[in-house]
């Protein structure tokens, strides 16, 4: 296979690859001494921390690139937001100045407000219906609109179900919230959830959210067992509530600028290897999910089961003034069709 590919590589193209610097950070950088000849380095961005299953995923990715270009791309992932957060990586996928990042999908409402539905409080009945909308019409149309703003979507991940969390109190019901402070990501879906259910919403980037809660800023976020256990939060909000008020979906992207001038062969390989990824992505966060409740058991945290049809109930308005704003998208899934 190696010998196959190196017939259609257009050395001229790889050896003038992407090398542009943006903050000190290189989307390809010169090859060492052991990579084969014609070989592009590239990193791959990430917000969340190591131990993140998201993480493994990405260095199952890489792998399998190495593997299916015979070792001509070579792929590092960056975790722990190194390369900045999940909005400064997607731009500079845009520009060509990173090749591969990954990013909550409402994330990238900037370039599209239609992005932001899957944001929606309940906008998924559970993780099946959730998983086959995005292998379905409703992925595919997010992947040609993401294609519109020069990121190629290689492939989605599951965040799971996501829950509150706060260092004051149990939430039972949306009572329980009035009063908190609580982060969000930079999503105006996700301010005005918060903000309905009585609490005051606090957008920060993803690596910020640890050091807002051990300085108090914030009293709590929201977010799934996995990422809640694997960033430490359990330390300074040991009350979740299994409110599964969202099912995160985020994206593997590629940047289309440099994706667009590699040879055919390598980005077909690239595309391969991120439905892999995939698929192993989901594998990986299921059994993270259950080894990870338990886990946050054993250190004392307490994890709450609430009735999520009051707060559905709480957030129909929310639901209703936001779902024009999808468009095509929102008619697409099953709960907001």
């Amino acid at each position: 296979m190696r010998r196959h590919y190196r017939e259609h590589v257009d050395r001229r193209a790889v050896l003038t690859s992407v090398c542009a610097v943006a903050g000190g950070l290189a989307a390809g950088c010169s090859r060492d001494s052991s990579a084969p000849a014609g070989a592009v380095d590239v990193l791959l961005g990430e917000s969340v921390q190591p131990a993140s299953p998201m993480v493994a995923a990405e260095k199952f990715f890489a792998q399998k690139v190495s593997d299916l270009t015979g070792g001509l791309c070579r792929v590092t992932v960056k975790p722990g937001g190194e390369l900045g957060d999940e909005q400064r990586m997607a731009e500079m996928l845009r520009t060509g100045k990173l090749a591969f990042c990954k990013t909550l999908l409402a994330n990238l409402t900037a370039y599209d407000k239609r992005l932001g539905v899957a944001s929606l409080p309940y906008a998924f009945t559970d993780r099946e219906q959730c998983l086959t909308s995005m292998r379905g019409d409703f992925g595919k149309r997010c992947a040609a609109i993401l294609a519109e703003h020069g990121l190629v979507m290689l492939g989605f991940f599951y965040a799971g179900d996501r829950n509150f969390y706060n260092r004051v109190r149990a939430i039972r019901s949306p009572a329980d919230l009035k009063g908190l402070r609580i982060r969000v990501p930079q999503s105006i879906v996700s301010i005005d959830m918060i903000n309905a259910l009585g609490a005051t919403a606090v957008p920060l980037a993803t690596n910020d959210i640890g050091s807002a809660l051990k300085q108090g800023l914030v009293d709590g976020a929201e977010n799934s067992v996995v990422f809640y256990t694997t960033e430490q939060h359990q330390q300074y909000a040991p009350h979740l509530s299994w409110t599964r008020h969202q099912h995160g979906v985020d994206v593997l992207l590629a940047s289309a600028t440099w994706l667009s001038a590699r040879p055919t062969a390598m980005r077909d390989a690239i595309m391969q290897a991120g439905g892999l990824a995939q698929e192993e992505e989901i594998r990986l966060w299921a059994e993270a999910t259950q080894t990870k409740t338990t886990w946050a058991r054993d250190q004392g945290a307490t994890l709450t089961d609430v009735d999520p049809e009051v707060f559905r109930r709480a957030l129909a308005k929310v639901i209703s003034n936001h779902r024009g704003t999808f468009g095509d998208l929102a008619a697409l899934l099953p709960a907001l069709a």
